[in-house]
C-alpha cells in the first residue's frame, strides 16, 4: 500500500506535513486540539477489543461500507498531486471483478482485489493488486498487496508485496469501525518488509480540497517503517481518502464514479 519512490524526498527521511494549526491554509480545523506527533515506539497494534476475543468474524467481507473507507461504494477513484521536486502524480484505484480468498482464523475470508495504477509524469511506475475485507463489526482489513515496480514499462521487481498467512499472521486494519482520537492500529504488520502505524489524530474537522469543503473528516497519522516517514491523510464520511501528505508532497481526490 505504501508505494517506494525511486527519488529521494525533499525534506527528509522525517519530515512532517501541515497541521491542521498550520499556516499553509490547505485545511481547517473546527475538532479539538491537534495532537502531539506520536513517537514510533509508542504506537501499538489495533486492541483486542476491536477484534474481539475470537478474532474478526467475516459474513459478509466484500461489502465494505465503513463510514470513512467505503472501498465498494465506487467502482474508480483519482487521486493526483505533485511532489516538491517537481513530479507529477496521479493514482487510479479501480475495484475489480474478482475477489481473492484467504483463511482468517481457520475460516474462508473473501477479499475484494483493487487494483492501483500509479504514474509519475504520465509513466506507470507501479501497478499493485490490494486486498481488503470488511469485519462485521465495521472493521476495515487490509489482507496484502501484490506489487509490481515498472520502469520504462517493464516490471522491475515485486518489492514491498505481502500476504496475510504467507509473510505475516497478522491482519492489518485499514479503518477502524468507529474512529476515535486517540485510536492506534497497524494498516501493515510485515516484520521485514514494512510496518505502518496510524493514530487518530483528530475528528470532526473541515477540509477543503478541490474546491469542494468536506465536513466531519477525521485526521490520520502515519509512521512508515523502515523508512522512518511520518504522512498524514484525511478521510471524509461517505467518500474515504480525500487528500495525503507524505513527507515530499501532497496528493488529493480528484473524484470517483
Amino acid at each position: 500500500m505504501q508505494r517506494t519512490r525511486t527519488r529521494p524526498t525533499s525534506s527528509g527521511s522525517t519530515g512532517t506535513r501541515p497541521t491542521s494549526s498550520g499556516s499553509t491554509g490547505r485545511f481547517l480545523a473546527t475538532g479539538g486540539a491537534v495532537a502531539a506527533l506520536v513517537a514510533a515506539g509508542a504506537v501499538a497494534a489495533v486492541s483486542g477489543a476491536q477484534q474481539g476475543p475470537a478474532g474478526p468474524v467475516f459474513s459478509d467481507p466484500t461489502t465494505i461500507d465503513n463510514r470513512y473507507l467505503p472501498l465498494t461504494a465506487k467502482r474508480r477513484c483519482v487521486h493526483r498531486g505533485r511532489t516538491d521536486d517537481g513530479t507529477r502524480e496521479r493514482s487510479v484505484k479501480t475495484v475489480l471483478d474478482r475477489t481473492r480468498r484467504f483463511v482468517v482464523q481457520g475460516s474462508p475470508v473473501d477479499a475484494v482485489v483493487i487494483r492501483d495504477a500509479a504514474y509519475e509524469d504520465g509513466r506507470l511506475v507501479e501497478r499493485t493488486l490490494d486486498y481488503f475485507a470488511q469485519a462485521d463489526d465495521g472493521t476495515v482489513y487490509y489482507l496484502g498487496e501484490d506489487v509490481a515496480n515498472i520502469r520504462r514499462g517493464k516490471v522491475v521487481n515485486h518489492n514491498g508485496s505481502w500476504l496475510y498467512g504467507r509473510e505475516t499472521d497478522v491482519p492489518g486494519v485499514a479503518m477502524p469501525a468507529d474512529p476515535k482520537v486517540g485510536d492506534q492500529y497497524r494498516f501493515e504488520d510485515v516484520p521485514g518488509i514494512t510496518t505502518e502505524s496510524n493514530r487518530v489524530e483528530e475528528t470532526g474537522m473541515r477540509a477543503r480540497v478541490g474546491g469542494r469543503v468536506f465536513t466531519g473528516v477525521i485526521r490520520i497519522q502515519e509512521f512508515i517503517q523502515p523508512e522512518g516517514e511520518v504522512e498524514y491523510k484525511l478521510y471524509a464520511p461517505g467518500i474515504g481518502l480525500i487528500v495525503e501528505y507524505p513527507p515530499d508532497g501532497r496528493s488529493a481526490l480528484v473524484g470517483c464514479r
